[in-house]
């Protein structure tokens, strides 16, 4: 018998079932009341449901009990009409305990999925014949899936609703088989609410599995399901295709089909590039070369003689070399042929092209990059002074001043010194590697900027001393050895793991000077530590995040620290502004700022009026200068998608295919990666399963396609067209371009937790985000004229208060909402202002 199993609540006792396993027959159970206590060892009361097991519960309690006699045991057949509650070992213990229940909120509804005329029939011996009878005249018995789909044809309400979400207004009745609509009365409408959850298919029944997908995602008859754009499919598994929620490798025909409508061939080669790097998956293979053959004409201007054909497909051929090149990719890999000079049997040009840019496109014949204003500008006198010793470290082999630290508040020009630097040095034919901590930091630079990850090949997740491969010969290698300057913009965000990292890389890759830091290269680091630090994931405590920052390291000690201080700026309100900007960044207002009743909205409705006072249709120019931030992920969706509401235009929705991953395919819980389960997750740096658009909507890019472009993670678009597997938009942020149309298509997203238990999966979808509002560490490296801030969730991280207001130059044109925030006598409300302690501001 199985002892202490499950414990039974009595009216003012509390006792324990045994169970008797002996029988497999007649399996009974014992009712045990409360063990005694070592000073209760007699008068002993038990209950039993059967009198037949008095004898065995004596023993079980005196085997239980040492120094507690059979006689002093006194046994009761208690009827079964005495017990109030039976609760499980925890249940049990929480009632012991005291601990508070948290009853069940809502009735779940279990649903089905079935293919049509495939639903399971139930009856017992009584109602067989009658059952046979019925299928026999062919009147099949309805499942709640096959009564819905009747549903939706009868009830014009109910066929724009999902069959998971059928319970909420309807019941099914099991006797007639049909939904019926629920009668919410006064009576009854205190009830416990009603939800429907679908039991998961699995996809190794891909006809199945398809149906349950396109169930989970669209409302209607099976007809309704198989119907997309007009045309009838076949299977569900063809339409789930059509739809975008099965992968399939005609999408990429059909991506660039729909681009050739409408873009240039610049924007095509872009198209190609992007989606041979960043679109195939295990899946989902690509054929490189035959989408080459079939699309070939779209790649070049075919304005153009039969003998400049030629010419003209073997430039473009060269110019999504490069593309593929800046990715790490090869036209090799793909299948596709070299053009006559290649850079793969030409590396030095490849250099050469990568430290000396000339053209901001890809064409030769496209505008050249406009210097003028490093050629007719002064620096001012602190400025010279930090360019001198710059040249001079450069210039001399011997030099003992390497490593510099530039600092300066916002309009003291330290952008611009550092694009200075760069034109002056490369004028003198020496190599520049200018990196940044994020995208829209490198795209600052006026050309050749890239990320600081991608400069020194390092993935998403960095560990301690693990280094990439790259190696002495390789193209990304020379790129560090050649360099004669390093310079890494927005440091302050960096962590000083992947900081010490690219120390070790330096030394791998240059071993005679591998006793100096970097190598014995000559490193500009350059940031402001009022702005925000790296992000912890264990963590949100500014300590976490100071001991994460390139402060915390050893190499940090040993930069030079360099402070602009002059402003460049001549206005008096935004000199004062910029007073009152470093106040709060250092820390000087104390934990919180006060907020004027001046730059005080009272709704979000007033604050998306004053931000976007000149419409969601304006020149691209005028609208990348109006931006919304929150604090929160959880409050930047909310106020994305009401102004998406907001734009009188059609909605479109793209779905993502989420595919759970696992390094061991017998993982034990990779059957918890179920796909409506992940199809709720939206990790930090991945686009949502549902994206809904509309034409003139504010997106910003979630990967790196072009950052000479500008095209890079954190970069602003207008969504221009909406197509089925293309979105064309026209990019609102980086100097170094604007104005340009871009083609964004699916892309391959993986995430994986660090936790050896944690979620891993791949997510196939447009690598975007609704960007009307974004997060304040988002919009990091961001401007604008135009600023709204929402703080229904306030600052928790270092620097998040100072980050979110010098994103405008001016006080004047900054509104902040404070729901819940009660002002002052003087109308004046404050805000929290996190700056962490420890943190130095060089």
């Amino acid at each position: 018998y199985d002892i202490l199993l499950i414990p039974i609540i009595f009216p003012g006792h509390f006792g324990l079932v045994v169970f008797d396993r002996s029988d497999r027959a007649n399996l009974s159970c014992i009712f045990v009341d409360s063990l005694p206590s070592v000073n209760r060892l007699t008068d002993v009361s038990c209950g039993v449901f059967d009198q037949r097991r008095v004898d065995l519960i004596k023993r079980c309690i005196c085997d239980l009990t040492p120094g507690l006699f059979i006689d002093n045991i006194n046994i009761q057949v208690l009827p079964r009409s005495q017990f109030t509650e039976q609760r499980d070992g925890i249940n049990s213990y929480s009632r012991i305990m005291s601990f508070k229940y948290a009853f069940l909120s809502h009735i779940v509804i279990p649903l089905s999925i079935h293919l049509p005329d495939n639903q399971k029939i139930y009856f017992t011996s009584k109602n067989a014949s009658k059952i046979i009878s019925a299928i026999n005249a062919g009147k099949i018995p309805d499942s709640r899936l096959s009564a819905y789909w009747k549903l939706c044809i009868s009830d014009s309400a109910a066929k724009n609703i999902l069959f998971e979400n059928i319970p909420e207004t309807y019941a099914f009745n099991k006797n007639d088989k049909v939904w019926k609509k629920l009668n919410i009365s006064e009576k009854n409408k205190n009830r416990k609410p009603r939800i429907g959850r679908i039991y998961t298919v699995s996809p190794r029944d891909p006809e199945l599995f398809a149906l349950y997908i396109l169930t989970k995602h669209f409302p209607g008859t099976p007809k309704d399901l198989l119907t997309v754009n007009g045309h009838e499919c076949q299977t569900f598994a063809e339409a789930a295709r059509l739809r975008g929620l099965f992968e399939d490798n005609n999408v990429w025909e059909r991506t660039l089909r729909e681009g050739s409508i409408s873009l240039n061939p610049s924007q095509m080669r872009q198209l190609f590039a992007n989606i041979l790097v960043f679109g195939g998956t295990e899946k989902c293979v690509i054929d490189g070369l035959l989408l080459w053959n079939m699309f070939v004409d779209h790649f070049y201007d075919r304005r153009c003689t039969e003998a400049e054909k030629l010419i003209r497909i073997d430039r473009a051929l060269a110019i999504i070399e490069k593309l593929l090149l800046s990715n790490g990719r090869s036209l090799q890999e793909f299948n596709l042929p070299l053009p006559n000079n290649s850079i793969r049997n030409n590396p030095d040009r490849a250099l050469d092209e990568f430290f000396f840019p000339h053209h901001i496109n890809d064409d030769e014949m496209d505008e050249a990059i406009d210097t003028s204003i490093y050629d007719n500008t002064n620096l001012n006198p602190e400025q010279q002074r930090f360019f001198n010793l710059i040249r001079a470290s450069v210039l001399d082999p011997n030099t003992k001043n390497k490593l510099f630290f530039l600092s300066g508040d916002g309009g003291t020009g330290k952008t611009f010194l550092l694009n200075y630097i760069i034109y002056k040095l490369r004028e003198m034919r020496l190599k520049v590697l200018a990196t940044a901590s994020t995208g829209i930091a490198a795209t600052n630079f006026y050309a050749g900027g890239m990320t600081f990850h991608s400069a020194f090949r390092f993935g998403i997740n960095v560990e301690p001393d693990v280094i990439p491969p790259v190696t002495v010969d390789s193209y990304f290698g020379r790129r560090i050895i050649e360099a004669n300057l390093v310079i890494v913009d927005e440091v302050t965000i960096l962590n000083k793991t992947i900081f010490e990292n690219v120390n070790l890389l330096c030394k791998k890759l240059i071993p005679q000077y591998k006793n100096e830091p970097f190598a014995g290269k000559i490193v500009i680091i350059s940031g402001d530590w009022k702005q925000s630090l790296p992000v912890v994931e264990e963590s949100s405590a500014p300590g976490a995040q100071v001991a994460a920052s390139i402060q915390s390291s050893e190499l940090y000690g040993r930069f030079e620290k360099h402070r602009l201080m002059q402003n460049m700026r001549v206005i008096p309100s935004e000199i004062q502004f910029k007073d009152w900007l470093y106040s709060i960044g250092t820390g000087q207002t104390g934990d919180s700022v006060i907020i004027p009743e001046a730059m005080r909205v009272n709704s979000r409705q007033e604050l998306y009026a004053f931000v976007f006072n000149t419409g969601f249709d304006a020149p691209v120019t005028d609208l990348l200068k109006r931006l919304i931030l929150s604090p929160t992920n959880r409050v930047v969706d909310v106020i994305n998608s009401e102004i998406i509401d907001l734009i009188n235009a059609p909605l479109h929705e793209y779905l993502s295919i989420d595919s759970p991953t696992s390094e061991n395919p017998f993982a034990y819980n990779l059957a918890d990666y179920e796909v409506a389960q992940l199809n709720r997750l939206t990790p930090k740096g991945l686009p949502a399963h549902n994206i809904k658009l509309k034409v003139g909507a504010v997106i910003v890019l979630l990967q790196n396609l072009n950052t000479q472009k500008g095209l890079c993670n954190g970069t602003r678009m207008i969504v221009r067209r909406l197509h089925q597997d293309l979105i064309e938009a026209e990019t609102i942020s980086g100097s170094s371009e604007r104005g340009i149309v871009v083609g964004i298509c699916r892309a391959r997203n993986s995430y994986k937790e660090l936790r050896p238990d944690g979620v891993s999966f791949e997510r196939f979808q447009f690598p975007v985000r609704v960007a009307f509002c974004m997060t304040i560490t988002k919009a990091q490296g961001q401007t604008c004229e135009r600023l709204g801030l929402d703080i229904l969730d306030e600052p928790f991280a270092h620097g998040q208060t100072y980050t979110a207001f010098s994103r405008c130059r001016s006080g004047e044109n900054i509104r902040v909402f404070a729901p819940g925030k009660t002002p002052d006598n003087n109308g004046n409300i404050s805000m929290r202002n996190v700056v962490a302690r420890g943190i130095r501001f060089d």
